[in-house]
């Protein structure tokens, strides 16, 4: 691994015309050093964890997830630069986690690599068409690993840059309550498991208690808590369609204190109990 490029040089030495106050004030408000980019890894083998950990630890931050709810958990929170998948997971299958991250809006567009020792053309293209944008066949090659992860980053950042330069400014006919509530919004959905309080969410987007429920009202047509429910429920059935969790870890994920509540939710608004619109779906898909 290179040395640090900030130990190959030596200080200028400034003895003989020493700096006023104000200018070593200055310099101490230099902008910080840019954080290394955040990978998260999500794999249930401790062994491959610990390589994949020992051979990244250099040069990125990381995030690990022994399965798919913690790793789908991990990333709606965290939303890291990368993630590396295992498909082999035993909760759900890699792909599953795969659509559900690609579905989310907070989530989408986190290039997403899939671990696999079964790396068929088939599988690449069943993982391509869910949006991962690589393989990376076992057993590892550490260059290889490396390589893939930097490509990928790189790419991600090129398109992040326009995308950033696009959308630093609001378009003038966007009306700035519609982004306030967008905002909250997605501080919802990316903190379902962590029941977030009205107080928590008006506090994120810099409003008081009562603008916010008022915008609510005007633009969704319905209270916080009605839209926290009902997007819990809606991940409930997203959960159940796309996963084989059972139904009490799913209720834990969507942020119900217990199973009985998230049924009670689920059969107001659907109709039926989660066990019920689960089997329904199987059978709609056998032949």
């Amino acid at each position: 691994m290179p040395d640090n490029p900030t130990h190959m040089y030596e200080p200028i030495s400034t003895a003989s015309t020493p700096e006023p106050p104000h200018a070593a004030q200055a310099a101490d408000r230099v902008a910080p050093t840019p954080l290394p980019p955040l990978i998260l890894l999500v794999d249930d083998k401790p062994d491959e964890l610990r390589w994949l950990n020992q051979l990244l630890q250099p040069d990125f931050r990381l995030s690990l997830a022994h399965n798919g709810q913690a790793g789908l958990q991990r990333a709606q929170a965290l939303q890291p630069d990368l993630v590396l998948l295992d498909i082999g997971l035993p909760d759900m299958d890699g792909y599953a986690l795969c659509r559900l991250l690609k579905s989310d809006p907070l989530t989408c567009d986190i290039p997403l690599l899939f671990l696999s020792a079964h790396n068929t053309p088939e599988r690449r293209i069943q993982g391509l068409a869910l949006g991962a944008v690589d393989f990376i066949a076992k057993p590892f090659h550490p260059e290889e690993v490396l390589a893939r992860v930097h490509v990928h980053l790189r790419l991600a950042e090129q398109i992040r840059q326009p995308r950033a330069s696009a959308t630093a400014a609001p378009p003038p006919d966007r009306n700035p309550d519609e982004l306030l509530v967008q905002a909250a919004t997605q501080y919802i959905r990316a903190h379902l498991s962590t029941t977030p309080t009205v107080a928590q969410i008006a506090r994120q987007v810099g409003l008081h208690e009562k603008r916010l429920l008022a915008l609510f009202r005007e633009h969704l047509g319905q209270t916080v808590s009605g839209f926290i429910r009902d997007e819990r429920v809606s991940t409930g059935q997203r959960l159940l369609a796309d996963t084989a969790m059972s139904v009490q870890d799913i209720a834990f994920t969507v942020g119900f204190g217990n199973p009985g509540n998230f049924a009670t939710s689920f059969r107001e608004r659907t109709g039926m109990s989660p066990q019920a619109y689960r089997q329904g779906l199987r059978e709609a898909t056998q032949p």
